[in-house]
């Protein structure tokens, strides 16, 4: 009956996570959130009616993706206009990042449900054992063992915070200044103020070793944009491609991290818990007899 029972919480969880919802969308990661409401703010922009040029409502923060556009629309007010191309450009841009968001979000919900489903079945075995053997295990005891499971779980976010900011900090600076600069390359502005708005100062702050190459290109290539007055759009372009082929590496890198985490707690926190309250039972079967 018991094995029927994790069979059935198993097949539950798995239902909760992968199960589409009536309109495709999976409700645990895709809900609205910033992102999403500037996609849906991008979508409904019309260049064309100028009110909407005029209307200065906060626009949802998320990212960089909130900055730009606000550059852009205090272009268009102040010089007047279109920007339409660069707000497409974004809009893509912008979906692709919420894609790669979701596979870190599934990835992320993945190792938790894990670690839960872990905690839920040993202490279904515990209380089941004791209901069946007629022993008594101290409080203080099952308590000390909680403890140890709760102190994974406490450390697991802290892990994936760092794992985060390890793989995908030092790219995130990237697509912003290579976003900045494309989105801003037909507005009016000294190609000095555009460097700096997309801050590329900060490079020098990107110590990753696998960005490397693309840090030194970048630098190249608005070194040139300065000195000769160059366009930079065909080097932006290269650089997004691959930087958009380093952010997947990044990604396996990370899912296979999760996968040493995952088997790191069970082995440290949870497979001790389990043989502790064994061997416990078995201290007091033994004293029985």
């Amino acid at each position: 009956m018991s094995y029927m029972f994790y069979l059935l919480l198993i097949v539950l969880l798995v239902y909760w996570v992968e199960m589409p919802m009536v309109n495709n969308r999976n409700f645990l990661i895709t809900r609205r959130n910033a992102a999403e409401e500037l996609e849906a703010w991008l979508k409904a922009f019309n260049w064309s009616n100028r009110q909407e040029l005029k209307n200065k409502k906060q626009l949802p923060v998320y990212k960089f993706y909130t900055e730009v556009v606000e550059v852009l629309l205090d272009m268009a007010r102040k010089m007047g206009g279109s920007y339409q191309e660069s707000l497409l450009f974004l809009r893509e841009g912008l979906q692709i990042d919420r894609q790669f968001e979701k596979k870190i979000f599934e990835a992320t919900l993945g190792i938790w449900l894990q670690m839960l489903l872990m905690l839920s079945l040993t202490w279904i075995f515990i209380f089941s054992a004791l209901k069946l053997v007629d022993v008594a295990v101290g409080p203080f005891q099952l308590i000390l063992i909680f403890l140890w499971q709760a102190l994974g779980l406490g450390m697991l976010p802290l892990v994936l915070s760092h794992l985060r900011k390890k793989y995908f900090s030092d790219i995130g600076k990237l697509w912003r200044m290579l976003f900045i600069l494309q989105s801003l390359l037909k507005v009016p502005l000294a190609r000095s103020e555009v460097l700096t708005m997309a801050g590329v100062g900060d490079l020098k702050k990107i110590n990753q070793k696998s960005l490397n190459a693309l840090v030194q290109k970048l630098m190249e290539t608005c070194q040139k944009t300065l000195k000769q007055g160059i366009s930079y759009e065909e080097d932006v372009n290269y650089l997004m491609e691959e930087l958009r082929f380093q952010e997947k590496w990044h990604f396996e890198l990370f899912e296979k991290r999760l996968t040493v985490i995952k088997l790191t707690l069970l082995s440290v926190f949870f497979l001790p818990s389990y043989l502790a309250f064994i061997f416990l039972l078995l201290g007091d079967l033994m004293a029985l007899m």
